[in-house]
């Protein structure tokens, strides 16, 4: 009996008695709480669970994405397609606002210009690549009431003129073309001449006003507007003197000139249709 009590099946029953005797002692004192065998489980398996639900929400979440593929692709092309319209809008108001601003300052010049009659807002939808001068086209042509030769300017000045006429669309020659000739006359002292270009300077985006008399008192800084004639009105505001330099006979002078439009980065005009004293034909 003795040597039992020595024995290793002894030693292993006193542990086990221990052991659940602790547990019945803990039993006891946590008052319901989770048992140390449940705890000690639960830590033991968390791992797992946690692996089992990622796993469980991939395998979910790819069999939705299987089966829900067409409402997810509608779903997307209608956020797509109402982000494009609300896209549209904005540029589109930022249009209109520039509009309305073009057409504020056009109203300060039908005060000043009575008999003139022009188009709608016309927009740049081409522009030649191979002109030097900046000629481009516009989306308003005969049917719109536009004309061959008819001006076209902005609210700051004079542009060019209508070259090439169709149904809807027109072409445009700018002011720096050596193509076209201007009746000009400075806004201070009246000195005329004729915007009649040099490649040299047309180049350069400036125009050339000639046939200036040599007992002109024209200088840097004078503004040159049209001096009427049958294809452009007068007082249409060209640009401002920046040179002036003697003619090789001596008997005139040349006065380089800054367009007051820059031809080449505006994006609308407006064509004048009829004014006062515009010629039906010209040459």
């Amino acid at each position: 009996m003795r040597e039992f009590f020595y024995s290793g099946k002894f030693k292993v029953l006193v542990c086990i008695f221990a052991l659940l005797f602790g547990f019945m002692i803990y039993a006891a004192v946590s008052g319901g709480a989770a048992s140390i065998p449940e705890a000690i489980l639960t830590t033991i398996t968390q791992p797992f669970a946690t692996a089992a639900t990622a796993v469980s929400d991939w395998v979910q979440g790819t069999i939705d994405k299987f089966v829900n593929a067409d409402k997810y692709r509608q779903e997307n092309e209608i956020l797509r397609q109402q982000l494009s319209e609300m896209y549209q809008q904005i540029m589109d108001k930022e249009k209109t606002d520039e509009e309305n601003e073009e057409l504020r300052k056009i109203l300060g010049i039908a005060e000043e210009h009575s008999d003139f009659r022009w188009s709608a807002p016309c927009s740049i939808i081409a522009r030649n690549s191979s002109d030097i001068f900046g000629g481009f086209t516009i989306n308003r042509g005969s049917n719109d009431g536009l004309e061959l030769y008819d001006p076209v300017f902005t609210a700051v000045g004079l542009v060019g003129r209508i070259s090439e006429i169709a149904p809807s669309y027109a072409k445009v020659t700018t002011i720096l073309s050596t193509d076209i000739e201007i009746g000009a006359i400075t806004a201070s002292d009246h000195v005329v001449g004729v915007i009649e270009n040099d490649i040299k300077y047309s180049a350069d985006g400036k125009c050339l006003m000639s046939y200036i008399s040599k007992e002109s008192n024209i200088k840097e800084g004078d503004v040159v507007v049209t001096s009427g004639s049958v294809v452009f009105p007068e007082s249409l505001i060209i640009g401002t003197v920046t040179e002036v330099y003697d003619d090789e006979n001596g008997l005139s002078v040349h006065a380089v000139i800054e367009p007051a439009e820059d031809v080449f980065k505006i994006t609308s005009v407006f064509v004048i249709t009829d004014f006062e004293g515009q010629g039906v034909e010209t040459e």
